[in-house]
């Protein structure tokens, strides 16, 4: 079956709006080679044949004959000897520059020619080894139109896995926050997604493991409350079941010294007399996310340490009706 295929030449950005888009009958592979930068990834120079006519086949299309085409599926049998010596080749020895050269990071040679009416075209895949093996990418072998399109989204997912890991390696991301990046880099939504599920099998994206260092992180070193610490987790697309879960194993004396340090620190800061004073640091911690009964307490020991009278007059809904919060 004719399929009509989006084929992305290596080096180019993967817009929609770039790519070329036309019916591809099929493809040779015409040469394999070890990547010359990246350790275990190789590129396949596949020869597409885009036909005289959807679905059309001949020997000039794809330039073997019915019987070449035996031959190599013959030589199928002993594959596996002639991947394992490529993989041992570029393990055991470095790519002369004069290959770094002709085939520079970023770019791949791209031609055209036209035979009996067909047309031509070079692409270049850069694959894992892998995919490779399991593909069983020789020399001379043929190719139909929907398995260059497995190969092309096996290279888009390659490429996304290696542009997410070095993400995570610059900072912790939630699922949501990474296949967001993925996405704005241009890749489709299903290759982000599938990126998503291998690092989730790897436990390199753990969304629940990430929650939990996430609230630690900012009540000791941000000194805020659950409250907003929810919202932020919920912001950056945990789940929230996995929110609620790492909020309910925050412990409670961590919150509670984190309080009562930033009510001490703002305390000599605050301007007004003894009421104002507490009113307005129960208002800054309410909005650092503490709950209410922490808020003053933390409020009022503040004062107390500080050797301020606590005004006695202060309530509960004195401050509600100042403030015009709910309870």
């Amino acid at each position: 079956m004719d399929a009509a295929l989006c084929v992305w030449r290596e080096g180019q950005p993967m817009d929609k709006d770039k790519h070329i888009e036309l019916p591809i009958a099929g493809a040779v592979v015409t040469g394999v080679e070890a990547h010359p930068k990246k350790p275990h990834m190789y590129r396949v120079t596949l020869k597409l044949d885009f036909g005289t006519e959807p679905g059309l086949e001949t020997e000039d299309n794809f330039g073997e004959t019915a019987h070449e085409n035996a031959d190599a599926d013959e030589r199928y049998g002993d594959w596996n000897s002639e991947v394992d010596a490529l993989i041992v080749g570029a393990q055991t020895a470095k790519r002369a520059k004069k290959a770094d050269l002709v085939h520079s990071e970023g770019s791949a040679a791209t031609g055209h020619e036209s035979t009996a009416g067909s047309l031509h075209e070079e692409t270049v895949l850069t694959i894992h080894e892998d995919t490779l093996v399991s593909r069983r990418l020789l020399r001379g072998r043929r190719l139909t139109a929907e398995e260059v399109e497995v190969l092309r989204q096996d290279e888009q997912k390659e490429e996304a896995y290696r542009a997410a890991l070095l993400m995570l390696e610059r900072k912790a991301r939630t699922t949501a926050e990474l296949m967001m990046a993925l996405k704005r880099k241009g890749y489709a939504a299903e290759v982000a997604e599938a990126c998503a599920e291998r690092l989730r099998k790897m436990k390199m994206l753990d969304d629940s493991a990430y929650a939990k260092r996430f609230t630690e992180q900012r009540a000791v070193g941000q000194r805020k409350g659950r409250m907003l610490i929810r919202q932020e987790l919920l912001q950056r697309g945990v789940d929230r079941q996995d929110v609620e879960q790492a909020i309910g194993e925050l412990d409670g004396d961590v919150e509670r010294e984190a309080a009562l340090a930033l009510a001490r620190k703002r305390w000599p800061s605050t301007k007004g007399n003894d009421r104002e004073r507490q009113m307005k640091l129960m208002g800054m911690l309410l909005r650092r996310g503490f709950p209410n009964s922490l808020a003053r307490m933390a409020a009022q020991q503040a004062a107390a340490e500080a050797g301020e009278a606590r005004s006695d007059g202060m309530d509960e809904d004195d401050f509600y009706e100042d403030y015009d919060l709910e309870q």
